[in-house]
């Protein structure tokens, strides 16, 4: 999946001292960072995977939006060697959903949501980040 790029992961601490947090996600600390380097261009790609249970979660929770804010502030850094990703990994089956199953598996994964009962999850995820 990496295409001989080396691959990093990180924990995040989940505090403002010590971690990276996001503020316009309500102060959100995603637990890890996903860092790929290619080490011939110096091209990477860094990103924020929360693996999460989302049974009572609903569209409006912050760290949903997470996606577009990192995208954001990917386009104010003016690097076209950097791109940043953020994805939501669910412990909870889709079937279990309370509050977003008005929304298809495709829909959620459009908005980063990736289920880990899927066993195509990690490839689809890596698919996004290098895209």
């Amino acid at each position: 999946w990496t295409d001989g790029k080396e691959l990093y992961l990180l924990r995040n601490a989940a505090n403002k001292s010590k971690g990276l947090g996001f503020a316009l996600a309500g102060n959100f600390y995603p637990d890890f960072l996903l860092w790929l380097v290619c080490p011939t261009s110096g091209r990477q790609w860094l990103s924020f995977i929360d693996p999460k249970g989302i049974r009572q979660m609903d569209l409006g929770d912050p760290k949903f939006g997470l996606h577009r804010e990192v995208k954001q502030l990917e386009g104010s850094l003016n690097d076209d060697k950097l791109s940043l990703s953020a994805f939501v990994l669910s412990v909870t089956d889709y079937d279990d959903l309370l509050n977003v199953n008005t929304l298809d598996k495709a829909d959620l994964q459009q908005r980063n949501i990736f289920f880990m009962s899927d066993s195509d999850y990690l490839q689809e995820m890596f698919e996004k980040i290098l895209a």
